[in-house]
């Protein structure tokens, strides 16, 4: 199905406004779909900017080492002139992983708002107060509200940022998972990527470390730098382009009934997210 563009806007004017945490959080969050007033551009440049700048020096004194390979496979996709949108998808070993991750972008890109991700983030975790309400919003993190399906309004928000041909990256684990094995990716992602005006490059990413600075169940939930024993790896895999598959689901989709076209949106979202 096509995404309504008014689904998004209908799904804030139903978020609940009695308290001033409840009325911050509408407010940003209509903000953040929009992103068109003067002042956000400049500001979320400055949140996003800094806290990438900041990240970078982190992972040069909270680690031992720091190894990339083929980060190129990423920024190639960023800096060529391009008119389709970019997803990225990565494992989740800990709640810091977004931004801490980010701080291997070159420096030439910490900047640049048409280069810098918007991420979708637990809402519980992140959007508990008027002030963190402003700097995630401005921080391009999109407030997702874990179990609440593939329609919430932040796959509207994420399939809003790719139709403006923005770069979306998204934690299909739906979790943080420090396990050796993958969990199964959550359909949103998939949703996105079918639902999208333009299909997106999709560039999968792997990275392992982070959970040695910030396990789970620690008292005190932030960061341990260790830069005497602690090694982040993260491997850019080649970019995937579903624009094919898409393109087919479409082509079948509008010969269907309504119940078939249900069937048949469940099974392309199951056959993108088992190949990411």
């Amino acid at each position: 199905m096509i995404p309504d563009r008014s689904r998004a806007h209908e799904l804030i004017d139903h978020l609940p406004r009695q308290t001033w945490h409840e009325r911050s959080f509408a407010y940003w969050a209509e903000k953040q779909l929009v992103a068109n007033d003067s002042w956000w551009k400049p500001l979320s440049t400055v949140v996003v900017g800094t806290a990438t700048t900041t990240m970078s020096m982190f992972l040069r004194l909270g680690f031992r080492k720091v190894v990339v390979d083929d980060l190129h496979k990423l920024t190639d996709v960023l800096e060529r002139e391009r008119n389709r949108p970019i997803v990225t998808v990565a494992n989740h070993e800990s709640t810091a992983d977004d931004p801490i991750i980010w701080g291997v972008m070159p420096a030439r890109l910490w900047w640049k708002p048409d280069c810098t991700r918007w991420t979708l983030g637990a809402r519980e975790l992140l959007y508990k107060h008027p002030i963190l309400n402003a700097f995630f919003a401005l921080g391009q993190t999109i407030p997702t509200v874990r179990g609440d399906g593939i329609y919430q309004l932040a796959v509207e928000i994420g399939l809003r940022k790719l139709n403006e041909n923005k770069w979306v990256h998204v934690f299909p684990e739906g979790r943080v998972n420090q396990e050796a094995q993958m969990l199964r990716f959550k359909w949103g992602v998939g949703r996105m990527i079918m639902e999208a005006e333009r299909t997106p490059i999709v560039v999968p990413m792997f990275f392992t470390g982070t959970k040695q600075i910030m396990p789970l169940r620690q008292k005190v939930p932030v960061p341990r730098p260790n830069p005497l024993k602690s090694t982040l790896y993260m491997k850019v895999g080649d970019a995937m382009d579903f624009a094919p598959l898409v393109g087919e689901w479409k082509a079948a989709r509008a010969k269907l009934s309504s119940e078939e076209a249900v069937r048949l949106d469940e099974q392309v979202r199951i056959a993108i997210v088992d190949q990411l």
